[in-house]
């Protein structure tokens, strides 16, 4: 069941009432208050996704394009005109065709963005881990399952909030909250009204009213924070030796296949597995060498 709110009078449709934060963002960047609205029988009832309409600003956009449409001849423009577009890296499986494209993409200008889940965002420390071993540093994180309040708790760092149809989007501006940046995006290249990341744009958009987003992104795994800005990731020598060692304890051909989620725990267990067989490799040469010597004392 829809509830419909009061958004400096355009009455919306949205699946929740807006949290705190969210009716904060409304305020700060549309200057206006959101209340919940009881009787809308004589009113017309707006979508979500015409808010941006109603909150004259001029459109900016940036364009990111999913790992499938990077031979899209969109994505071939923007790059030939010196544009360095967002490529999303693919939430799941990782294939060796796919790591091909999407290095290929990045050598020239596009920048990783990687999917950020909230029911499991503990797993995204590991994805962003292994993306910079080999070579996709994450610059932002995007959230496609639409706003939650739990984001604002998160690392610090960009993130592009991509709301579904029946939700509220935040509003379509470069949202600064502390240490954290929101964007909103959608699929549909009608620019109407401020700032937007637009997915999978086609062709014939413009390319004048271009802007980036604030670029970076930080997580931490096993206590070791992680900070990637556009220059290099910031890390402590621990962090530069999970990196190294993330491309070393899993093998080429399971990484191209496997599950994100799984890879946090294969790496983990990869390397408590490696100590305990490098401690007894050591102690089988300490045995070997004792008793190389003894044989040696007892024919003298």
């Amino acid at each position: 069941m829809s509830v419909i709110v009061n958004i400096c009078g355009i009455l919306v449709a949205t699946a929740n009432f807006p949290d705190q934060t969210l009716q904060d963002f409304y305020q700060q960047y549309y200057h206006c208050k959101i209340e919940r609205r009881y009787d809308d029988s004589l009113t017309q009832i707006q979508s979500t996704q015409a808010i941006p309409h109603f909150f004259s600003k001029p459109p900016t956009w940036w364009p990111v394009f999913t790992s499938d449409q990077l031979q899209s001849e969109s994505f071939k423009k923007l790059v030939e005109h010196g544009i360095k577009p967002g490529v999303i890296l693919p939430n799941e499986y990782f294939s060796l065709i796919d790591y091909i494209r999407i290095k290929k993409a990045v050598s020239e200008g596009a920048i990783p963005v990687a999917y950020y889940q909230m029911k499991q965002s503990r797993y995204f420390a590991s994805k962003a881990t292994f993306s910079t071993a080999i070579g996709l540093r994450p610059l932002v994180a995007f959230v496609q399952t639409g706003w939650d309040e739990n984001i604002i708790s998160q690392p610090a760092g960009s993130y592009i909030i991509q709301s579904q149809d029946d939700d509220l989007n935040i509003p379509a501006r470069a949202i600064q909250r502390k240490q954290q940046y929101f964007y909103n995006a959608t699929t549909d290249a009608t620019l109407s009204s401020g700032y937007q990341v637009i997915i999978n744009p086609p062709e014939n958009m413009s390319l004048n009213n271009i802007e980036y987003p604030q670029l970076g992104i930080s997580w931490k795994i096993h206590n070791t924070k992680f900070q990637s800005t556009p220059e290099r990731v910031k890390t402590t020598p621990s962090g530069y030796f999970l990196i190294v060692m993330s491309t070393v304890v899993i093998p080429l051909d399971y990484i191209f296949s496997a599950r994100y989620p799984s890879l946090l725990s294969t790496f983990g267990s990869s390397i408590s597995w490696i100590s305990l067989l490098l401690g007894c490799t050591l102690l089988l040469i300490l045995i070997m060498s004792i008793i190389r010597r003894r044989r040696i004392n007892a024919r003298n």
